[in-house]
């Protein structure tokens, strides 16, 4: 097979494949080594996009249901970073045609259906083909190995509350980050961005310590520690210095079967404009902050 198959020596087309099923990163990772990838492996969508801006690979293959990150989520990050944009990304997923309608941020140039893995494999190279004869911009025949007809109930049910859960942390208010439980960033809300002057490109997958001056990085650290230990969701609240001012937060820990997957962090904001709660600095205790156990 032409073109992506048979990467000459020296120069050889990079991969960044992530998956979140450590088999079908091991099978199909070796077979696109095998045809003279260099194929950089993520185990979640934070990860993959960590080794997306690190490396900038020739292509990105992407599961769309993910840890931390899901693929949309991944394709808006490279979309709307201004020197990976045009990356070719393709969607490597066992959801059904229909079932993307979810993921309606979901920008990749083709698509391919996961299956057993020689056919999966080839689906992936013919994919790689097409996008390096077509360009990333045209989409026609850029869907391979999809099955429309299939019932697909279950997946729609789950990608439903995948969908519930991301409004329900929007609805929280106008400045509200999601970490994991290492206290990385996983997603800011449009709000955020604008109190932080911060973009979420520049900003997931960094620890949110980094977002306070030094000397106020260790209270916040203490805080997540004991949010992220705790076998009961509870919430605290505290103080971020942003500039001159400091704006009342809510830290609140999500707990799956007592264990921390997760931590919220809300900036609490008020007036109809969204105008920021805050006061200047020296008005408040520093690093105060009170803690609470919720049901």
């Amino acid at each position: 097979m032409p073109g992506p198959t048979t990467p000459r020596e020296g120069n050889r087309p990079s991969i960044v494949f992530a998956d979140n099923d450590a088999l079908i990163l091991e099978a199909i990772g070796e077979l696109l080594r095998s045809k003279g990838f260099d194929v950089h492996v993520a185990e979640d969508g934070l990860a993959a996009w960590e080794r997306i801006r690190k490396i900038r690979p020739t292509y990105v293959i992407l599961d769309v249901v993910m840890p931390k990150l899901d693929g949309s989520q991944v394709c808006g990050l490279v979309r709307r970073d201004p020197e990976l944009h045009d990356t070719p990304i393709i969607a490597f997923s066992s959801l059904g045609a229909q079932d993307f309608r979810h993921y309606p941020n979901l920008s990749a140039d083709a698509y391919v259906a996961k299956g057993d893995i020689t056919t999966a494999f080839q689906n992936l190279m013919q994919a790689m083909e097409h996008l390096q004869e077509k360009g990333r911009t045209d989409l026609a025949g850029g869907i391979f190995g999809y099955d429309a007809t299939r019932p697909r109930e279950i997946v729609a049910e789950m990608l439903r509350e995948l969908r519930r859960y991301a409004s329900l942390v929007r609805a929280l208010g106008p400045g509200t980050i999601e970490l994991d439980a290492e206290g990385r960033i996983l997603r800011m809300s449009p709000g955020a961005c604008e109190i932080l002057g911060r973009s979420e490109t520049q900003v997931v997958g960094d620890s949110v310590t980094a977002l306070c001056p030094p000397r106020d990085q260790e209270t916040l650290r203490q805080l997540l520690r004991e949010l992220t230990t705790a076998t009961q969701p509870e919430r605290c609240r505290s103080v971020m210095r942003v500039g001159d001012r400091e704006i009342p937060i809510s830290l609140c820990s999500l707990v799956d079967d007592g264990r921390c997957t997760g931590v919220l962090l809300i900036m609490e904001t008020t007036g109809s404009a969204g105008e920021t709660v805050g006061k200047p600095r020296g008005k408040k205790a520093k690093g105060s902050a009170s803690r609470t156990q919720t049901d």
